[in-house]
């Protein structure tokens, strides 16, 4: 009798642990909706255990971390990008402001080499003639303008 209650023991304790192993169970009720569970069905209704799935393979810590990364990278082109659209708006006026003084410099190149007695405002808003090495003076200064803005 004790070897029948030690091997009704030891089957009880293997049999155990195989019908609580973890997963679910699957059947459909009288509307066909299908049922998940994790105990099986009443008596009467068939199911079908279903595994649950693998964990992950990472850690949550680690795929945290990783979004960390994707979220930092993501900001970093962000800055990189409104970085360099800034350097293109200012190399953009940078240009529009020498083609402007080019321009400019050439007509008062032009106009200091027509007419000689020819009258010049002057920054205070006065008028007057050059003198012909103030008129040398201010064509070589817009030579100069020219050579430096007109590319």
């Amino acid at each position: 009798m004790p070897s029948r209650l030690i091997s009704f023991t030891f089957c009880l304790l293997i049999v155990t642990p195989l019908s609580a192993a973890p997963g679910m169970h699957l059947w459909y009720d009288e509307n066909g909706q299908a049922v998940y569970s994790q105990f099986p069905p009443g008596e009467g209704r068939q199911s079908t255990r279903i595994k649950p799935p693998p964990p992950p393979a990472e850690s949550p810590e680690a795929a945290q971390q990783r979004l960390q990364q994707r979220l930092q990278r993501l900001e970093d082109n962000r800055e990189d990008k409104a970085l360099a659209r800034e350097k293109a708006e200012k190399t953009k006026a940078e240009r529009a402001f020498a083609e402007e003084r080019c321009q400019s410099a050439r007509q008062n190149l032009l106009g200091l080499e027509g007419q000689a007695r020819q009258l010049f405002r002057k920054s205070d808003g006065s008028v007057s003639r050059l003198t012909a090495e103030e008129r040398e003076a201010k064509r070589a200064e817009m030579r100069k303008i020219i050579e430096e803005s007109c590319k």
